[in-house]
């Protein structure tokens, strides 16, 4: 049975792209989610929400808790992970209202291709 994970960075890349959107400081983020500023602060960390925090903060965003859950890298696609900027690129596809789950998952895959093409010819 594949295992599931918070990404924490997805979810926090997503978070900061819907703040700028609104024009928020970090502060009305916490306020208007409900959830206090020092989680905000240990998700820019790397550190996961508590359940309560994580169900406000995607309620606030809107979106579904799914849309941050990833499966493990041993088995299933969803836990092919980028890393660095393509992470970020995925993680607004999947908070772009204007763009169906379907073809932001398929943007996302080229994007992946692309980002494994670009690791084979750096390897070698």
């Amino acid at each position: 049975m594949a295992e599931s994970r918070l990404d924490v960075a997805a979810l926090y890349v997503t978070l900061d792209s819907e703040r700028q959107q609104r024009g928020l400081s970090w502060r009305q983020v916490a306020h208007e989610a409900g959830v206090g500023p020092s989680t905000l602060s240990r998700m820019a960390q790397g550190n996961r929400p508590d359940v309560d925090s994580f169900v406000a903060v995607v309620q606030w965003l809107g979106m579904p808790a799914e849309q941050f859950m990833r499966g493990d890298a041993a088995g299933d696609a969803a836990g092919r992970q980028a890393t660095g900027p393509a992470q970020a690129v995925a993680s607004l596809l999947r908070a772009d209202k204007n763009l169906d789950p379907d073809s932001a998952a398929a943007i996302d895959d080229i994007l992946q291709a692309a980002m494994r093409l670009a690791d084979k010819r750096i390897r070698g």
